[in-house]
């Protein structure tokens, strides 16, 4: 499989995130065009409503973050991004004190509620922010944790609100422009209207209807606060879920947009013409070892499992276009590790991976049982070359496959010896919260006082390049010292667009607000 090269930053075009993707478009066209429907893949239903209080379900953030919902801030999109930078949204401009602990935002008088009973299309003010968050302090689940350090949000006027926090906390923005951190009205907060079934917001699209199982469809909201935006009439997501029928509708122009893992597919549609295809940073495969398991209680065993195995190897041959990580991911994150200070921790070296069981008292090696959790065939074929890597040093391992769900149950759960998966996260300390003690997502049972002692210290460090020292440390602790979890490779996805959809620009996150910028062509 060959590999596929990187964009460089001064080459980006339309559908390509900088340094990060590789893309191709038709010539030009013209200036955009208002009007028409965009047909979306989507690649799921929603699980359990679309309350973003109480949902994480990333199908419910794909739909209507951005599109619905602003936020207050956001992550940029469109040509000239060139990393996670945070930009304006409903608020125009902020700024934090000194010492961390306040943090004023200035925001949008232009912006309306879209004209939905109960909200009628009402101005928007500081007091749906003040809303949304003290909701959100008050939820028992998801992600109130983003902003555990705020102690008070309060509006002086209409216009601005204030954040203050009991310690600085350098993620803060970040999150903020996070894509659950959707501003609510205080209709929804207060249940007049059920937030669960149905989503009143201020961005460049309203929620139409919904089929379940079938699809949603949204409409240009008349009202946005971005003028001339969105440029479309129409957006309408299909569910679809398996790859093939994904083809078929795209081959057969009942979608415009489809999105696919599997590299194969991507360069067939290319390579017939009409489609521009962009290869994207996608989800890190993540490896857990349960140290609650016999042998896996032993960090001797931990690290000869990992030794053992050719990760690289395994993206060039499985995923035909990988990243060598560590922790974070060097598409959203500066303070990742370079693929040769991966190596130099993470060693290829079965013959020191046999020394280490034979020191933990295993020289002949063990059975155990990987858990993979299936979203598509790769996932599977990574577990047999894991599988066939550990078996020259050993170990013996069987392959369980289950769906998503089953699968991130049973890892909640610590219901495993060893566990496979994607771990769809993005910001530097939304992955060490994982780690985290009394985080539901830490499956491997992390509890490292320096890991937790370096994490709290970079929350506290608002100077960047000395935070990203921190993040540096903790990835290699990760590896060396605990290696309980590793995030060995970034696999890449791609986005295959009908060469009639112009400036959908990528993003790492559900970022919905990128499509107001879609408009489509007659080329």
């Amino acid at each position: 499989m060959k590999r596929r090269t990187l964009l460089v930053a001064a080459l980006a075009t339309p559908l390509s995130l900088s340094a990060c993707g590789r893309g191709r478009t038709a010539g030009p066209v013209g200036p955009p065009r208002p009007g028409g429907t965009l047909v979306l893949q989507s690649p799921g239903e929603i699980t359990n409503g679309l309350n973003p209080l109480n949902t994480s379900d990333p199908t419910a953030m794909g739909l209507i973050s951005g599109t619905v919902y602003s936020k207050l801030v956001d992550f940029k999109t469109g040509p000239g991004a060139r990393e996670l930078e945070v930009v304006p949204d409903l608020a125009e401009s902020w700024e934090i004190s000194p010492d961390g602990l306040t943090c004023t935002f200035h925001l949008r008088r232009d912006v309306r509620w879209q004209n939905i009973p109960p909200v009628n299309g009402r101005p928007f003010t500081a007091d749906d922010v003040v809303a949304t968050f003290e909701a959100l302090k008050k939820a028992t689940t998801v992600h109130q944790w983003m902003i555990e350090p705020v102690t008070s949000i309060v509006a002086p006027d209409d216009h601005t609100v204030v954040f203050t926090l009991s310690r600085p906390y350098s993620p803060l923005l970040d999150y903020l422009a996070y894509h659950f951190n959707m501003i609510l009205p205080r209709e929804g907060v207060e249940g007049r209207f059920d937030l669960a079934t149905q989503a009143i917001g201020t961005g460049p699209f309203i929620l139409d209807r919904h089929t379940p199982d079938v699809e949603w469809v949204f409409r240009r909201n008349p009202d946005y606060f971005v003028p001339g935006r969105p440029y479309l009439a129409e957006i309408r997501r299909p569910i679809l879920t398996d790859t093939a029928a994904v083809t078929a509708a795209l081959r057969s122009g009942r979608i415009d947009v489809g999105t696919t893992s599997d590299v194969n597919v991507a360069e067939q549609l290319e390579s017939r013409g009409g489609f521009t295809v962009i290869e994207a940073p996608g989800a890190p495969i993540s490896i857990y070892l349960n140290p609650a398991v016999e042998p896996f209680d032993d960090l001797r065993v931990r690290r000869a499992v990992v030794q053992a195995i050719d990760w690289v190897g395994m993206g060039e041959n499985i995923r035909g276009h990988f990243n060598l990580t560590s922790m974070l991911r060097p598409d959203t994150s500066t303070a990742a590790l370079t693929r040769d200070e991966v190596r130099k921790i993470r060693p290829l070296d079965p013959q020191g991976a046999k020394a280490l069981l034979a020191q933990a008292g295993l020289p002949t090696g063990f059975a155990t049982k990987l858990l993979v959790q299936r979203v598509d065939d790769e996932d599977v074929r990574e577990a047999q070359w894991m599988q066939a890597d550990l078996a020259e040093i050993g170990v013996r391992m069987e392959i369980e496959i289950v769906d998503p769900g089953a699968g991130i149950e049973r890892r909640r759960n610590h219901d495993f010896a060893m566990a496979k998966a994607l771990r769809g996260v993005h910001l530097p300390d939304q992955v060490w919260r994982d780690f985290e003690p009394d985080s539901i997502e830490n499956y491997a049972l992390v509890n490292d006082p320096v890991l937790n002692e370096l994490l709290e210290r970079s929350r506290t460090e608002l100077d960047e390049q000395a935070r990203a020292d921190i993040y540096r440390q903790m990835q290699v602790r990760m590896e060396t010292e605990i290696c309980q979890a590793i995030y060995p490779i970034q696999k890449f996805d791609y986005a295959i667009a009908s060469d009639r959809v112009r400036d959908l620009w990528p993003s790492p996150i559900y970022q919905g607000k990128r499509l107001a910028d879609v408009w489509l062509s007659d080329a």
